[in-house]
């Protein structure tokens, strides 16, 4: 119940950090933003055409990802296929463990938060 709780606080925090910062212009960022035995929240910046959470073909452990910008995401996996997904500011989903090449393929810059449960 406390993990359930500090991650409600923090994602309550990045979401109003976020909103905050959208209008500043920035290039393609990778940044740890917060890491404890408990979780590891990472920010990503992406410019269009530019991988979204990762560099080229990587991989996640199990995470939550949180959209603070709307973005177009184009997903390939190892296998070749493709998946596009338009996705909404405030969007958040739970994703298994993963290997892909996710590309911001919309024409503006995306921003997202991956946390990792330790």
């Amino acid at each position: 119940m406390k993990q359930l709780f500090l991650l409600v606080v923090s994602l309550f925090c990045f979401a109003v950090y976020g909103k905050s910062q959208q209008n500043i212009p920035v290039s393609d960022i990778i940044k740890v933003i917060l890491e404890n035995d408990k979780v590891k929240v990472t920010e990503y910046v992406s410019s269009s055409g530019k991988d979204i959470c990762g560099k080229g073909k990587h991989t996640h452990a199990p995470h939550l990802s949180i959209l603070l910008t709307d973005a177009k995401v184009t997903v390939t996996t190892p296998d070749g296929k493709t998946q596009i997904f338009d996705l909404k500011a405030g969007a958040a989903f739970w994703s298994e463990a993963e290997t892909h090449i996710a590309i911001n393929s919309g024409s503006k810059i995306a921003k997202a938060y991956l946390v990792e449960l330790k």
